[in-house]
């Protein structure tokens, strides 16, 4: 309907449109689930309006923007499904084989291996399924392309062609995340809570060990917050193994232990500890851009 409020040119194509909106279905109670399965939902959707020769690159943009979101997350292997026609359909048998043909095109062409889940398409096109596996190697649906040619059909959505004709558009349907409380659900259970550095809600834990730390603790905090960072200072009069135990259970992924000799030398660098509590290797605080494993150094 959006498209519909204004006349377009094939210049104006592709046209780009994402939503981010709230969704509701009535989920029977048996089959809640935690996040993974709610009632009301936010999508982070969006609708591609291109003409038929565009069809086979923003496809192909848009499945590397998939997947270079999910490398970021840590999800390194996708597996990668084309769903096609199923049973009942609508449109012309010849539309569907080409849309089918598109979308396997698209990955061909960017070398990415798929498989073909034969009659499991939506009722108005073929889609491309992202699957992810967490740390239980469970697997998981989440982004999803859609090729459609018929419902800016059913919608009579036009544009003004080269030649002055009127031509229809083609819709891509897409979605990275899909559900976004259901893909909070399934990274939670994945990293089990320890969120990489560039994510977690609190990414260092200054922990002075006595009293006559804190204004040290106070001049460590103000820079690191200078550089952006989320920090927790604990100034609280408790033994520094509590400290250490309760930031270990926040899963907070650097802890600085500050006492004597750091407020001695000011200049040198705390000695940091891992979220398990086991002391980091020297070099700084670490950032990690959603790998599994060592995080590289950021030098201070």
């Amino acid at each position: 309907m959006l498209f519909r409020q204004s006349h377009h040119s094939y210049r104006d194509l592709p046209q780009r449109l994402a939503d981010f909106g709230r969704l509701h279905r009535y989920e029977r109670a048996g089959v809640v689930h935690g996040l993974t399965r709610v009632r009301s939902f936010c999508q982070d959707d969006a609708h591609i309006f291109c003409t038929t020769d565009q069809v086979g690159q923003e496809i192909a943009n848009v499945t590397a923007m998939i997947l270079e979101c999910y490398k970021t997350f840590g999800f390194d292997r996708p597996e990668i499904e084309v769903s096609t026609r199923p049973a009942s359909f609508l449109g012309e048998l010849e539309t569907w084989n080409r849309a089918e043909a598109a979308l396997m095109a698209a990955l061909d062409g960017a070398g990415l291996p798929y498989t073909i889940n034969h009659g499991d398409g939506a009722f108005y096109g073929p889609k491309i399924d992202f699957k992810v596996r967490d740390a239980l190697r469970r697997s998981w649906q989440l982004g999803t392309v859609q090729l459609d040619f018929q419902l800016p059909e059913r919608f009579g959505l036009e544009y003004v062609a080269p030649d002055d004709s009127r031509g229809r558009p083609v819709m891509i349907h897409r979605a990275m995340l899909g559900s976004l409380e259901r893909f909070f659900g399934v990274y939670l259970e994945h990293v089990a809570g320890r969120f990489p550095t560039w994510l977690a809600p609190v990414q260092v834990a200054i922990l002075p060990i006595t009293a006559t730390h804190h204004a040290w603790a106070g001049e460590v905090e103000a820079a690191l917050v200078a550089r952006g960072l989320r920090v927790h200072t604990d100034l609280r009069n408790e033994k520094l193994g509590l400290k250490i135990r309760e930031a270990t259970l926040l899963r907070v992924p650097t802890m600085l232990v500050l006492g004597d000799k750091e407020v001695e030398g000011r200049g040198r660098a705390a000695h940091p500890r891992r979220s398990d509590g086991r002391p980091r290797a020297p070099g700084g605080l670490c950032r990690s851009h959603g790998r599994r494993g060592p995080d590289p150094v950021l030098k201070s």
